[in-house]
């Protein structure tokens, strides 16, 4: 039985990245119809293997391929006259149009604003159809390193519900509460076995008493409000855990950088804890997310929707050839010089980033094979490497985190489930290097010509998620360390 669910979870992990995938090409699909471009392939799937046409209309293909992850659409007219050439796609082309900068960058910033639109609108439904989740904060694990909790009667399950007189119901709050009363005595008032508890704890120097905190959903409470101010509501939880993805991003790029400045030696530094080998992409959020579908959680796994489709925006805006990011930076080139970027340079340019992709794409398969391997993408086991060696006998085995969620806005540690409004876990953002950027052409295999968009399929899954349980929390609860993903 265990078997049959983790199986149908895999396949609702794959459904779900396909949408999304198929969202963004939508995005591109539509919006280029609007100005008139030619769209004469709109595939369902990889672009590899055989494939069935189902119809044909507003000359357009639409075909679904044998492998269903994903998908692509094919615009020549993003890039320039090179790309007029029917046997790149199979199909008749009408005669080729020079469309203004301004029509391009929407049909190329169309698949990311779809992403946005799709995140946002489950984040207002999910409002509307459960409401605000009602959260408490739990004691998860206790450190060994940092015994002022254990020390004092602190016990793994006990609930706290404010501290002194301030109520929490997050782990944030509950985190920067304690950050603000450094080397202070705290009271903390909490429930064990639903008996009420007060214990008093004095924080050290950084404000942190050692423990590992989750946060569990008690119920839900209709938002007493109208649909326009659930709305405002929505938008500004979409705000919130878009920046902390953002933030997360730049920790990754800190560390990442400082990998390479030191000659790839271990980086110190709470801002530099990741290299290459904890990054990774499709099949590390594959795992993770089937392992939440697996607990059929699905307010978890609505928010692990959301983030993947933000993360699938944020990374396509990245001004790196091949995405959606690069033809818009072509494109602000050629709004100052007046003109297009001379196609032999903006060939090297493409062809340098497509190789760059695509050495990404084998290390972070390699880092996602190993990972898994090693056990690294399992949610449980993470958990319990981030908090460290425990003494068992006291604190237990910490408990799975299904129904636990950081508070919105936030970021739950490396390997946990996310939960409204939060941003998402350590490697649970997909490689989605199923859907080729805006104005690829399904030439696969051939080398794009200088000034034009890549052969469709040539995109690689270049996602860069740190490993589950590689980001070391704060004493009382990690940090934010979402991550990127590859279109």
């Amino acid at each position: 039985m265990d078997f049959v669910l983790q199986a149908l979870a895999w396949i609702l992990m794959i459904g779900i990245i396909s949408v999304l995938v198929i969202v963004h090409e939508c995005g591109h699909f539509l919006v280029a119809r609007l100005f008139g471009f030619q769209t004469p392939v709109f595939g369902i799937g990889l672009p590899v293997g055989p494939f069935v046409v189902v119809g044909h209309k507003w000359g357009t293909q639409f075909r679904i391929h044998a492998a269903l992850l994903g998908g692509y659409v094919a615009i020549p007219e993003l890039g320039d006259e090179s790309q007029h050439d029917k046997d790149a796609y199979g199909v008749e082309l009408q005669p080729f149009k020079k469309f203004p900068i301004w029509q391009r960058a929407l049909v190329a910033f169309a698949g990311v604003g779809f992403n946005i639109l799709f995140a946002y609108l489950i984040m207002f439904m999910m409002l509307v159809i459960q409401g605000n989740p009602k959260t408490q904060v739990e004691v998860q694990q206790l450190f060994a390193k940092n015994p002022i909790a254990k020390n004092a009667g602190v016990k793994p399950g006990d609930r706290i519900l404010s501290i002194d007189d301030y109520k929490v119901e997050t782990t944030p709050e509950t985190v920067k509460f304690l950050e603000e009363h450094k080397a202070q005595q705290v009271t903390l008032h909490m429930l064990r076995n639903d008996q009420p508890l007060d214990i008093k704890v004095t924080t050290n120097g950084e404000g942190k008493i050692g423990m590992v905190l989750n946060q569990k959903v008690i119920g839900y409470e209709k938002i007493d409000k109208s649909l326009p101010e659930i709305a405002v509501i929505a938008f500004n939880r979409l705000c919130e855990l878009t920046n902390g993805m953002i933030q997360a991003l730049g920790m990754i790029g800190k560390g990442i950088a400082a990998w390479v400045a030191s000659g790839g030696k271990p980086a110190v530094g709470p801002d530099t804890t990741v290299g290459p080998g904890d990054v990774h992409g499709i099949l590390a959020v594959m795992k993770l997310g089937s392992d939440i579908a697996k607990e059929q959680d699905w307010n978890q796994l609505s928010l692990f929707t959301i983030l993947i489709s933000m993360d699938l925006a944020i990374i396509n805006l990245i001004p790196w050839p091949a995405l959606d990011g690069g033809h818009l930076a072509f494109m602000a080139v050629e709004a100052v010089r007046g003109r297009p970027m001379g196609e032999k340079a903006q060939g090297e340019i493409f062809r340098w980033g497509l190789i760059s992709l695509l050495v990404l794409m084998v290390v972070i398969m390699v880092n996602d094979v190993t990972a898994l391997m090693q056990g690294k993408l399992d949610l449980k086991k993470a958990r319990e490497e981030r908090a460290g060696p425990q003494d068992k006998s006291d604190t237990g085995t910490a408990p799975p985190s299904t129904g636990t969620a950081p508070s919105a806005g936030t970021a739950p540690a490396a390997g946990t489930a996310p939960s409204a409004g939060t941003a998402p876990a350590a490697s649970t953002t997909p490689a989605a290097g199923t859907a080729p950027a805006a104005g690829t052409a399904p030439a696969a295999g051939t080398t794009p010509a200088a000034g034009t968009t890549p052969a469709t399929g040539t995109t690689p899954a270049a996602g860069s998620t740190p490993a589950a349980g590689t980001t070391p929390g704060a004493d009382s609860a990690p940090p934010a360390s979402p991550a990127p993903n590859q279109k």
